[in-house]
């Protein structure tokens, strides 16, 4: 059995859906989805057979449809774009909210209850859990699935989910609950012990708890951001069209293996990256003597480069030196504006920089330097 955990994150749950669409479009199904906050909401909707009119609620999403604030203003805000009007209007609403005893969550209910149908979600096949906390049972944290919440009240316990601190929270049964993130963002465990034998989890990067796995033996595919998703508040339209095209291209990266930290290159070997390196004329090993100002054979000097730009880049530490090489030019390529949102072949991507690479930045670093050192004497880095 298969099952889809989906990590809490607020705005950040576009980059659900664009992970959804391209798993799948490459034939994925799911017997089983787990949400916490957003993934619940979320989660629910592709559980009862509704991905596509979720899709189209993420590409029509604004702030002014989840609260009361206005969506013009807010772009403001979130440019950092103040005049004393912006202050005034955002004092107004933050005294209202506290009087009011946080956000009202009005605009979220009407949405649950126009997209999620509770019979349509019990009827259906996959099977559908959410995580929340009870805090008038201490603080006690829930994962309950479907077959465990009592007739009538999925909804609210799917709202009860994403009871982000800031809003003011409906009692349930004369309860309070508090936000699934409190407790587990990223809800594997229950899947597995559910019976899950494969897991497909999409994070958002959340720096809430999650949970160690339980069982090791359990298949686990993570498909995390290559970049960081924006505030859990960020609605606008630019910047969820984004999140939700970043998570299509990461979760091609993760199912299909493919090479790169921020963009997005077929699979290529250790000994196929290496070897562009080695064939290189002096170009190379004289970028990396002038800079680093060492003496040595030239498989040495290679070594001292990737251990620098690792620092440099702050890369992570058990990259291989094919993954070092591969980053330190897909930093030349961010460095030069290179089209980020597509699959390249290993030459396609040599081509690209080697069209496009300026010969001077203003900030030249080391990495730069291999970068442009390995462009400037590749032709054709397949046919080596």
């Amino acid at each position: 059995m298969r099952g889809l955990a989906l990590e809490g994150g607020g705005a950040k749950g576009a980059f659900h859906i664009g992970a959804l669409e391209a798993l799948f479009e490459k034939g994925y199904a799911f017997d089983m989805v787990m949400g916490t906050s957003i993934g619940a909401l979320n989660g629910a909707m592709v559980a009862e057979g509704d991905f596509d009119v979720l899709k189209r609620l993420w590409e029509n999403a604004a702030i002014s449809k989840v609260a009361d604030i206005d969506d013009i203003k807010f772009e403001r805000l979130m440019k950092g774009d103040y005049d004393r009007e912006l202050i005034i209007y955002l004092v107004k609403t933050a005294r209202k909210a506290i009087s009011d005893g946080g956000f009202p969550m009005n605009k979220v209910k009407y949405l649950v209850e126009k997209y999620i149908d509770e019979d349509k979600l019990r009827a259906s096949n996959i099977d559908f859990g959410l995580v929340t906390v009870s805090v008038s049972d201490g603080w006690k944290p829930l994962e309950l699935f479907k077959d465990e919440i009592p007739e009538g009240m999925l909804k609210e316990y799917i709202l009860a989910s994403a009871y982000f601190p800031l809003f003011n929270r409906p009692k349930i049964g004369g309860k309070s609950f508090m936000d699934g993130g409190m407790y587990n963002n990223c809800p594997v465990n229950p899947l597995v012990r559910r019976g899950a034998s494969e897991v497909v989890a999409i994070r958002t990067g959340s720096n809430m708890p999650s949970a160690k796995v339980v069982d090791r033996t359990v298949k686990l595919t993570y498909v995390e951001p290559s970049e960081d998703l924006g505030s859990t508040i960020d609605l606008r339209k630019e910047r969820v069209d984004h999140n939700m095209r970043l998570g299509y291209f990461d979760a091609l990266r993760a199912i299909e293996k493919l090479a790169g930290l921020w963009y997005y290159i077929e699979r290529v070997t250790v000994a196929e990256v290496l070897r562009f390196v080695e064939n290189l004329d002096g170009a190379v090993e004289n970028a990396v003597r002038k800079v680093l100002k060492l003496h040595g054979n030239r498989r040495n000097l290679i070594s001292k480069a990737i251990e620098v730009t690792k620092k440099e880049l702050s890369l992570p530490e058990d990259l291989d030196a094919a993954e070092s090489l591969l980053a330190v030019l897909e930093y030349a390529a961010k460095e030069n504006g290179i089209e980020k949102f597509k699959v390249y072949s290993l030459s396609d991507f040599f081509g690209e920089l080697k069209e496009k690479m300026r010969p001077n930045p203003e900030n030249d670093t080391i990495s730069y330097e291999l970068a442009a050192a390995i462009i400037n004497n590749v032709t054709n880095p397949q046919k080596e």
